[in-house]
């Protein structure tokens, strides 16, 4: 990170050099909020932000000012990686390898990530410019000229993996995306007990696009008895219960 502030469209962060202590409340701060909207998204307040930073609120609107300022610098790293993951599939010569390797790839970027999966699914709206056309943010750039990016790599990933036969002839690029969204619920819910479990989804998924089979293809991970899901529920319960409401 530039110890210094660049300004974008929608932006009134002043630039210049920054002080020592000064860069080292951005770098608490940077620290602090990738945590935070982590685990409990891009709704959470600047306030929870200072006060995993050990920061006063009053520090973080001086650094940024506005949330979203805030969670473009957080978050351009991961949009970049989220592009790179798509390009690195989209140029791997078996297109089929390079499906299964983005789906493995981009669910584990998503899982532990709450805010980046608000970005990517939409979902995090209020402040991205979408009703105000006339002042957009450079959050709501970032997020509408990443996905544009990604979707190109990954169209032309399908594309070569219809024309090897390889894949259902309906599947499009916009479905890996959908997919990898899915499959990351099940990182969050197997936990440190059981990380693999998200494998077996690609599995059945990595099936599901075949246009055609003579078996069922042997999954990477063994399934869950009822009774260990029913102790994962507990566990996540436990887990969800000592997360602050947004």
């Amino acid at each position: 990170m530039s110890p210094s502030r660049a300004a974008g469209p929608g932006s009134t962060a002043r630039t210049g050099p920054l002080r020592r202590d000064a860069q080292a409340n951005l770098a608490r701060i940077l620290t602090a909020a990738a945590d935070v909207f982590a685990e409990h998204g891009c709704n959470a307040a600047l306030a929870d932000v200072a006060k995993a930073a050990e920061v006063g609120v009053g520090t973080v609107y001086r650094t940024f000012a506005t949330k979203d300022d805030l969670i473009y610098v957080v978050y351009e790293p991961q949009f970049a990686r989220a592009e790179q993951q798509a390009l690195d599939a989209s140029l791997d010569p078996d297109p089929w390898a390079g499906i299964a390797g983005f789906l493995e790839k981009s669910v584990m970027t998503l899982a532990p990530d709450r805010g980046l999966r608000e970005l990517l699914s939409g979902s995090y709206s209020e402040t991205l410019g979408w009703s105000r056309p006339r002042t957009p943010h450079r959050l709501a750039k970032l997020v509408e000229d990443s996905h544009n990016r990604t979707g190109e790599h990954l169209e032309r990933l399908v594309q070569r993996a219809r024309d090897a036969g390889l894949v259902r002839a309906d599947l499009v690029a916009g479905d890996l995306l959908l997919l990898s969204m899915t499959v990351q619920t099940s990182v969050e819910f197997g936990g440190p007990s059981h990380p693999r479990l998200y494998r077996r989804m690609i599995g059945f998924l990595m099936d599901s696009l075949q246009p055609a089979r003579a078996a069922p293809t042997p999954l990477p991970e063994p399934g869950l008895t009822n009774q260990q899901i029913a102790a994962l529920e507990r566990q996540r319960r436990e887990r969800m219960s000592g997360s602050p409401g947004n």
